[in-house]
């Protein structure tokens, strides 16, 4: 199984990449970009959230956490005094930060139903409708639920790849733990995750006018216009002629 470390940078790197390439193709701002980052990032350790005492779950409800209450905050500030809205904000964090998690860690076990494809789906598209109702705008809000399933996707597949010993050529048992549709230990729970990736797809954003935009990458340029074969080979053909021209006895 990989490690925090490995985890976190694993999803940093190709969440970056893929904001990135957005970015160049035109399809995002530079500070829609960092959020994306951002949440691809946080992704990244979602799966964790089952495990208890980890380092990934205390960081993911901080995260959580932090994030539920200033929205809630964002949304009541202006209906309380300043002394209601602290103690709204408390209340908020600590609930979420203490109660929901230990509650998380009675029901859940490590690799367990949070290790699936239905986890992370639910939490995409959770996300994406989280976003949207929010306010911002249709492909902010696909992009941020497709990031943070990217995200954790990167995770379930850094999960099996290192279940796989490559020097003494064998599989390990935690092989498949990870990678699955749904967990077959927690049918339930894997019942009702089925349930609500059904229901966030009936109430989701609308996607048409993101897939139309998403489709067009005629701004995006990998590479400068001068780097290309022709322009390089000249270039170097000028450097030895004027070296030649240079080393020439007059």
């Amino acid at each position: 199984m990989a490690n925090f470390n490995v985890h976190l940078g694993s999803a940093a790197l190709t969440s970056s990449l893929a904001a990135t390439a957005l970015l160049s193709a035109g399809h995002i701002v530079p500070i829609t970009a960092l959020w994306l980052m951002f949440l691809g990032t946080m992704g990244g350790l979602l799966p964790d959230i089952d495990s208890d005492n980890s380092t990934s779950m205390s960081t993911l409800f901080r995260f959580f956490g932090g994030m539920i209450t200033f929205s809630f905050v964002g949304h009541i500030y202006r209906m309380v005094s300043m002394l209601e809205l602290i103690v709204y904000a408390l209340f908020c964090y600590l609930t979420i930060r203490h109660n929901l998690k230990a509650l998380l860690e009675k029901v859940t076990v490590h690799r367990g139903c949070c290790h699936s494809l239905a986890f992370i789906s639910v939490s995409g598209l959770g996300c994406a409708s989280l976003v949207y109702l929010l306010g911002y705008s249709e492909i902010t809000s696909w992009l941020s639920g497709l990031f943070l399933f990217g995200g954790s996707l990167v995770h379930l597949l850094l999960d099996e790849a290192y279940s796989v010993d490559l020097a003494n050529r064998k599989i390990k048992m935690s092989f498949g733990s990870a990678f699955k549709l749904c967990s077959n230990r927690n049918p339930v729970i894997s019942a009702i995750q089925l349930l609500l990736i059904g229901v966030l797809v009936i109430h989701s954003p609308p996607w048409n006018d993101t897939c139309q935009q998403l489709s067009d990458w005629s701004d995006f340029r990998l590479k400068p216009n001068w780097l290309n074969r022709e322009d390089i080979t000249a270039f170097f053909d000028d450097v030895v002629e004027s070296t030649t021209n240079a080393i020439q006895p007059r």
